[in-house]
């Protein structure tokens, strides 16, 4: 067990590590935030890490109750969560990059790109849904064989 929890904080920190010098490579327009977002992100994953167990079985109790609502409700809520937090992390992307602004990207765009990248969004955020819901049944069944 211990060498999973290694393995896992391997995999976690490399990330971090590739976020705090990924500045060195590209040029930010706003660097100050970058850095913040990315210190921030630090101790998300440090608590991730220590509380792992209590988390699984955390989502095991609250999945229990949500595949009993059925998987086209939960792929749609699983589907607008994607859209919302692609939407967010594009937005955030943008200002800190390039100092884009979500309005000013956009009033940019023709109506027609508009149309295509929202769709792509919905399209890719139901299909992320769909998925989700096939990977939280594997992980719901895991937990359930590990505690017998």
């Amino acid at each position: 067990m211990q060498t999973k929890s290694n393995y896992n904080l391997i995999i976690q920190i490399i990330p971090i590590v590739f976020l705090l010098f990924l500045p060195m490579f590209l040029e930010f327009y706003y660097l100050t935030i970058y850095y913040i977002a990315v210190i921030i992100l630090i101790p998300i994953v440090i608590f991730r890490l220590i509380r792992e167990e209590k988390m699984g079985q955390r989502f095991y109790k609250r999945w229990h109750k949500a595949r009993e609502k059925g998987f086209w409700r939960n792929v749609i809520l699983e589907g607008g969560r994607s859209l919302f937090i692609m939407t967010v992390i594009l937005s955030f992307s943008q200002l800190v990059v390039n100092g884009l602004t979500p309005f000013g990207i956009v009033s940019e765009l023709s109506s027609s790109e508009f149309t295509w990248i929202l769709l792509f969004l919905i399209v890719f955020s139901f299909l992320n849904g769909i998925v989700m819901w096939y990977e939280n049944e594997k992980r719901y069944y895991r937990i359930q064989n590990n505690n017998r």
